[in-house]
Protein backbone atom coordinates (compact mmCIF):
# COMPACT_ATOMS: atom_id res chain seq x y z
CA UNK A 1 0.00 0.00 0.00
CA UNK A 2 1.26 3.77 -0.66
CA UNK A 3 3.44 5.47 2.05
CA UNK A 4 1.91 8.64 2.98
CA UNK A 5 3.71 11.58 5.08
CA UNK A 6 1.46 13.58 7.30
CA UNK A 7 2.73 17.39 8.07
CA UNK A 8 0.16 19.40 10.25
CA UNK A 9 0.58 21.24 13.61
CA UNK A 10 -2.68 20.24 14.77
CA UNK A 11 -1.92 16.91 16.80
CA UNK A 12 -5.16 15.88 17.43
CA UNK A 13 -6.20 15.83 13.69
CA UNK A 14 -3.10 13.94 12.68
CA UNK A 15 -3.82 11.38 15.41
CA UNK A 16 -6.99 10.93 13.87
CA UNK A 17 -6.07 10.96 10.31
CA UNK A 18 -3.34 8.63 11.20
CA UNK A 19 -5.88 6.26 12.60
CA UNK A 20 -8.05 6.27 9.56
CA UNK A 21 -5.58 5.89 7.08
CA UNK A 22 -4.08 3.21 8.78
CA UNK A 23 -7.12 1.37 8.65
CA UNK A 24 -7.83 1.56 5.05
CA UNK A 25 -4.62 0.00 4.88
CA UNK A 26 -2.12 2.61 4.17
CA UNK A 27 1.05 3.58 5.69
CA UNK A 28 1.72 7.04 7.47
CA UNK A 29 4.70 8.34 8.55
CA UNK A 30 3.76 12.40 10.89
CA UNK A 31 6.04 15.75 11.50
CA UNK A 32 4.40 18.51 13.44
CA UNK A 33 5.99 21.19 11.66
CA UNK A 34 7.50 22.15 8.36
CA UNK A 35 10.76 21.53 8.89
CA UNK A 36 10.29 18.15 10.49
CA UNK A 37 7.97 17.10 7.41
CA UNK A 38 11.16 17.98 5.18
CA UNK A 39 13.17 15.93 7.18
CA UNK A 40 11.22 12.96 6.78
CA UNK A 41 10.75 12.88 2.79
CA UNK A 42 12.31 9.87 1.46
CA UNK A 43 12.04 8.10 -1.68
CA UNK A 44 9.69 5.83 0.04
CA UNK A 45 6.88 8.49 0.25
CA UNK A 46 4.28 8.58 -2.06
CA UNK A 47 1.98 10.97 -1.32
CA UNK A 48 2.41 14.16 1.42
CA UNK A 49 -0.87 15.83 3.16
CA UNK A 50 0.81 19.02 3.92
CA UNK A 51 -1.32 21.33 5.90
CA UNK A 52 -1.31 25.21 4.87
CA UNK A 53 -1.37 27.51 8.01
CA UNK A 54 1.63 25.81 10.11
CA UNK A 55 3.91 28.04 12.71
CA UNK A 56 7.16 28.56 12.21
CA UNK A 57 7.64 27.16 8.25
CA UNK A 58 4.21 27.87 7.01
CA UNK A 59 2.81 24.85 4.07
CA UNK A 60 3.24 27.32 1.58
CA UNK A 61 6.68 28.06 2.51
CA UNK A 62 7.03 24.19 3.16
CA UNK A 63 5.85 23.46 -0.30
CA UNK A 64 8.23 25.47 -2.25
CA UNK A 65 11.30 24.12 -0.36
CA UNK A 66 9.95 20.66 -1.28
CA UNK A 67 9.67 21.23 -4.79
CA UNK A 68 13.46 22.11 -4.63
CA UNK A 69 14.32 18.25 -4.39
CA UNK A 70 11.11 16.65 -4.56
CA UNK A 71 8.25 15.53 -7.46
CA UNK A 72 5.84 14.04 -4.91
CA UNK A 73 2.50 14.73 -5.19
CA UNK A 74 1.35 16.96 -2.37
CA UNK A 75 -2.52 17.48 -1.17
CA UNK A 76 -2.84 20.81 0.93
CA UNK A 77 -5.10 20.74 3.84
CA UNK A 78 -6.46 23.75 5.10
CA UNK A 79 -9.43 25.67 7.30
CA UNK A 80 -9.50 28.52 5.74
CA UNK A 81 -12.26 29.58 3.89
CA UNK A 82 -10.67 31.42 1.23
CA UNK A 83 -8.35 31.07 -1.56
CA UNK A 84 -5.28 30.78 -1.45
Amino acid sequence: MANILLIDDDIELTSLLKEVLSFEGFDVSEANDGEAGLAAINDKIDLILLDVMMPKLNGMETLKRLRENWETPVLMLTAKGEEI
